[in-house]
């Protein structure tokens, strides 16, 4: 009997996928014993305030206060960090005419995880695991397990800088965690430029957010994601209409859509989005498309399609609604464009949790994206876009250092390349990871042009074709238009995932200008959004050194050779690529403490 009492109680717990915050009062025993009826009054306003606005003002619930800690739950990560920062500015203000000796501060650690919760308590490993994250923070830090970032879009949640892998109490491995700063920071004052606006192109920009749908699951999220690929893919062919990467806004689909920030985040002068539901083979999708600066909206309107047909190309939702944003964006008619990376809608959204793996550049992702990338291949032999990744993988492993075999990595990129073009003469991924090849393999810079001229010829919003464009310009002696194609990737792409590898272009199409500062704000960047991207550290390195800092490309490179043991000078590729110029780079590193 005792034993169903127990089973029963067990039932009334609720199980929930959420965001699990601990909040900890940093040094709490000295400030309460001096002075302390003052200090535990202080204390306990603030609880009284975070348990009554600043936590359910994000949807959150203050699950218990411990102490000098609080345990808060959240329905997702963008609500916690938002609650984070809320908490932080909270606790300053209780700091207000009292010396640096009294102040309280937080230190806030987030975990993403499914959790059982009762009225007063939280269960679970993801519990405990939120908990040590938060003893890594320092005094005002919040820190964030990757788990809890991926759910984050850098540059419109938060800030995120990779902090690296971390050994935590009572856990068998490394935890990777971010730091998360507040996007309400003033910019000037760390020392950031604003972000570039293209004042040079006055075509009105597109921002097109994959559409929500009803019932939500991973491979309906696919079919939204699909279907704004195809508007992307047309509205890209436009010459009247810029359009940014769907990677870029893909963070913004789960969010309460705010006119005001997506333009100050994305620069966008028209937003599209909606909602598509689901029922059996249907999908209807209901859509918006609002110009940003005044809010208006511009049109809403409907399309059905059966999703079979859709994935074929045989069906007219997509150009129906491209025929309708073309019409009241601009008068004139786009082009019909149908290009989704997948046959079958299970397959692309595989597909995009493999790309997503392979840019994580954490060993054991990078190695279950090439399992997946392998798999899609042998699914869909007459599929083109599972072998261009393949080959991009290829080539990002011999770019980390990661190739125990390079000469073999080369053959296997190159025979991916050569047979995605084979199936799609066309795919601009595929011209991406020809230019890439051609560059690191051939040091052929006008093939890489002509491949990455031919991806912007399908693709005009491909950051990654830009940043191909720009490395084969400096390659060939062309320095001022490479950088040029380096900013127009960075700008095109504000939340993109990838931007971490656009910032690296950047900063060597700055680095061959010799405009050494800015290389190292690009190289800072892109170590900030992605710490093992091994490249950025290498650029950093000689940015600093050729720049003057030497000190600072000390400190730089022995951060790269804790981070890369074994990494060496020899082999780097001189950004500038051409050998009359060759080794000025790789003398920075190895003047910098990079040994041979």
């Amino acid at each position: 009997m005792a034993e169903d009492d127990n089973h029963w109680e067990l039932q009334l717990l609720r199980r929930t996928r959420c965001a699990v915050a601990f909040a900890d009062l940093v040094e709490s025993v000295p400030l309460m014993r001096d002075p302390q009826a003052d200090a535990i009054d202080r204390w306990r306003r603030f609880t009284a305030q975070a348990r009554a606005q600043a936590v359910p003002a994000h949807g959150g619930r203050l699950v218990r206060t411990d102490g000098d800690a609080l345990l808060m739950e959240f329905p997702g990560t963008p609500q916690a960090v938002a609650a984070a920062a809320a908490l932080h500015q909270g606790i300053g203000l209780v700091n207000h005419g009292r010396p640096p000796s009294q102040w309280m501060r937080l230190r806030i650690g987030i975990h993403l995880d499914e959790v059982l919760f009762d009225d007063v308590e939280a269960y679970g490993p993801g519990v405990n695991l939120a908990k040590r994250v938060t003893g890594l923070a320092q005094p005002g830090e919040t820190l964030l397990t990757a788990a809890a970032r991926d759910a984050l879009a850098d540059g419109l949640h938060a800030e995120l800088q990779d902090m690296g892998d971390r050994w935590v109490k009572h856990i068998d491995e490394p935890v990777r965690v971010f730091r998360a700063t507040s996007t309400a920071d003033d910019g000037a004052e760390r020392g950031l430029p604003a972000r570039a606006d293209a004042a040079t192109d006055l075509r009105p920009m597109l921002a097109v957010v994959p559409f929500r749908c009803v019932p939500a699951n991973p491979i309906h999220d696919a079919l939204g994601v699909a279907m704004a690929d195809d508007i992307i893919a047309a509205v890209s062919r436009s010459a009247s209409l810029r359009v940014l990467s769907r990677l870029t806004t893909s963070p913004l689909r789960d969010l309460p859509l705010d006119i005001a920030q997506v333009r100050s985040v994305t620069g966008a002068s028209y937003l599209l989005h909606g909602t598509a539901v689901v029922r059996g083979t249907q999908v209807h999708l209901r859509a918006e498309l609002s110009e940003v600066a005044s809010g208006e909206v511009a049109w809403a309107g409907g399309a059905q399609a059966d999703i079979d047909a859709l994935f074929a190309g045989q069906d007219d939702l997509v150009p129906a609604i491209v025929a309708e944003v073309s019409q009241h964006v601009h008068a004139f008619e786009l082009a019909r464009t149908r290009r989704l990376p997948m046959a079958s809608l299970a397959s692309f959204s595989l597909y995009l949790g493999a790309t997503g793996l392979m840019d994580s550049l954490s060993t054991s992702d990078f190695q279950r994206s090439r399992e997946a990338l392998e798999h899609l291949a042998e699914r869909h032999p007459r599929q083109a876009a599972p072998h261009a990744m393949l080959g991009q993988w290829h080539i990002m492993r011999i770019a980390q250092g990661w190739s125990p075999q390079r000469e073999h990595d080369g053959a296997r990129a190159r025979d991916a390349i050569r047979r995605a073009l084979d199936i799609d003469a066309d795919l601009p991924d595929g011209h991406v990871a020809a230019a890439q090849a051609a560059e690191m393999f051939d040091d052929d810079a006008a093939l890489a042009l002509q491949h990455a001229q031919h991806a912007l010829d399908q693709d005009a919003s491909n950051p990654h074709a830009w940043s191909l464009l720009s490395h084969a310009h400096t390659t060939a002696g062309a320095f001022d238009k490479g950088l040029l194609a380096a900013r127009q990737a960075i700008d095109l792409s504000p939340l993109d995932p990838r931007r971490y590898l656009y910032e690296t272009y950047a900063a060597r199409a700055a680095f061959a200008c010799r405009q050494h500062g800015e290389a190292a704000h690009h190289a800072r960047e892109s170590i900030r959004r992605n710490l093992h991207h091994s490249v950025s550290h290498r650029m950093l390195i000689g940015a600093l050194w050729e720049g003057g800092q030497h000190e600072a490309a000390r400190l730089a490179a022995q951060t790269y050779l804790r981070l890369f043991p074994g990494a060496s000078a020899a082999g780097t590729v001189d950004p500038l690529g051409a050998p009359r110029r060759a080794g000025r780079f790789v003398q920075a590193l190895r003047a910098a403490g990079v040994p041979d």
